[in-house]
């Protein structure tokens, strides 16, 4: 009789996924029930413990496995290391956030269905994958998981023109970018006959595939597949009608775990597998960056809806985050994980705040909704500040320990002229978050604007905004964590 094709410690390595796939097979076949439908917060206790299992089976399975000495699982597809950890970490906080507070913005947009959460965790799980592959093949089977749930995801609302033409755009542009990446993989395996990464930093190490004109094709369509993932100019096109058009706790999920997700893989690909050409992809990255950080703060200066406003912040921030992409090395790779990890509370917590506010009863997305915010809620207002002063890079947030780490390494690794354009900009950003703070706390509120009471949302701000602080306050473990990541390269 044939062995099993895996081993126990395959399963243990996998743990987190077959958690979260279990819950969401629970959850539509479960929803499937009229009588289950009737309560669809159910299925957001189910999807939430899920998640809360799939983080448990992370901290207490598949971390000590790795730190046993266990590198790989399922035949060199699954990377178990502290990278992956990190960033499965990020994803499943993220996914929780999320779930806490969709629930009272789907009950007053009449669609909350079964369908929505079994999305977000098949979504979860295509995002764990892509933090944690190890061949090119296991990453791009991740990619799709996520992208195609998360398309579904951007139009979930029928209903809503906005909702489906951002989903339908993220579809188009998403697909397209999906087939160059597969193209550029194809070229890649041509090339040099492997998938997995390990080995194809081997045969790529030896130099003697430098000049190949295939390699160089197969290297920029795959900077440009990658670069669309990110929403880094002039690949970006999809990201403000996809985060204006979603549902707004679905813009909140896409904006930082579907972004960190594409950084892992990014990551993951250029550095354990494509390292020996860092000096061709890190130039050409470097010019990416800026363009992507200016033209993300200047578009954003004209914007009076907030939720495209932060769509182009969040262009601005994947500028920032690629200059330690740029800069390499122990210290850039881990002020990139560090500052990923900081965006994730400043901008849920934005996100958030954002769902608090309703206009005539529908969704407040215009920074007019926010006028008189701070005479409504001394809470809701002093939130936002501190979410926009930590987006903004000011102290005494994680934002400004972020950006601080970012622009250190860039001058370290002798990329001085970016980090001066990365302050400058930072700088510039400060202009239209503050015209949300002026609006809250100056101008006098508007009559047709109320707030909404969610204990789960606002349990998701408290959260977001205790974590803004303390990641500057008690920063020194979460920076020897990014940096203990890092070791994985």
């Amino acid at each position: 009789m044939d062995s099993m094709p895996f081993s126990s410690s395959d399963l243990v390595a996998l743990s987190p996924e077959i958690i979260l796939t279990i819950g969401a097979m629970v959850v539509l076949l479960w929803g499937s029930f009229d009588s289950a439908r009737q309560k669809p917060g159910n299925f957001a206790y189910i999807s939430l413990a899920s998640v809360l299992s799939a983080a448990a089976a992370l901290w207490l399975w598949v971390s000590p496995l790795a730190a046993s000495g266990v590198t790989t699982a399922f035949s060199n597809q699954l990377a178990v290391d502290g990278f992956g950890t990190f960033f499965s970490a990020i994803f499943l906080l993220t996914a929780a956030l999320a779930i806490l507070a969709s629930t009272r913005f789907l009950d007053d947009a009449k669609a909350h269905h079964p369908e929505y959460y079994f999305l977000m965790l098949t979504a979860l799980i295509g995002m764990l994958i892509m933090a944690r592959g190890a061949d090119l093949i296991s990453l791009f089977v991740g990619l799709e998981l996520q992208a195609l749930s998360v398309y579904v995801m951007v139009g979930y609302l029928k209903g809503d023109r906005r909702s489906a033409e951002g989903g339908l755009k993220y579809f188009i542009l998403g697909g397209l970018s999906s087939g160059i990446f597969i193209y550029a993989l194809s070229l890649l395996y041509a090339v040099t006959g492997v998938t997995a990464l390990d080995a194809l930093a081997a045969t790529l190490g030896d130099g003697a595939l430098a000049a190949n004109p295939i390699l160089m094709i197969a290297l920029l369509l795959l900077l440009v597949a990658l670069a669309f993932k990110v929403a880094a100019v002039p690949f970006h096109l999809w990201a403000p009608d996809a985060y204006s058009g979603a549902p707004t706790p679905v813009a909140l999920f896409i904006s930082v775990a579907s972004k960190g997700a594409a950084f892992a893989m990014m990551l993951r690909i250029l550095y354990s597998g494509l390292g020996p050409l860092a000096p061709s992809w890190a130039a050409v990255l470097a010019v990416i960056s800026a363009i992507t950080m200016t033209f993300g703060n200047v578009a954003a200066l004209s914007q009076t809806n907030i939720k495209r406003m932060l769509a182009y912040s969040s262009i601005a921030h994947a500028g920032y985050a690629l200059i330690g992409v740029v800069a390499g090395g122990e210290t850039g790779l881990a002020a990139t994980l560090f500052y990923l990890f900081a965006y994730t509370f400043m901008n849920v917590g934005a996100w958030g705040t954002i769902m608090l506010l309703r206009r005539d009863g529908l969704a407040g997305d215009q920074i007019d909704d926010f006028a008189g915010l701070g005479q409504r809620s001394y809470w809701a207002a002093g939130a936002m500040l501190l979410f926009l002063l930590s987006l903004g890079g000011i102290p005494p947030t994680i934002g400004f320990l972020g950006k601080w780490y970012l622009f250190g390494a860039a001058i370290g690794a002798g990329w001085v002229w970016l980090a001066l354009i990365g302050a400058l900009n930072a700088a510039a950003s400060l202009y239209y978050y503050l015209r949300i703070v002026v609006a809250m706390l100056i101008r006098e509120p508007e009559d047709n604007v109320t707030l909404v009471n969610s204990t789960p949302l606002n349990l998701t701000l408290a959260i977001s905004a205790v974590m803004t602080v303390l990641g500057l306050l008690w920063a020194t473990p979460f920076l020897e964590w990014a940096q203990r990541a890092t070791l994985s390269f």
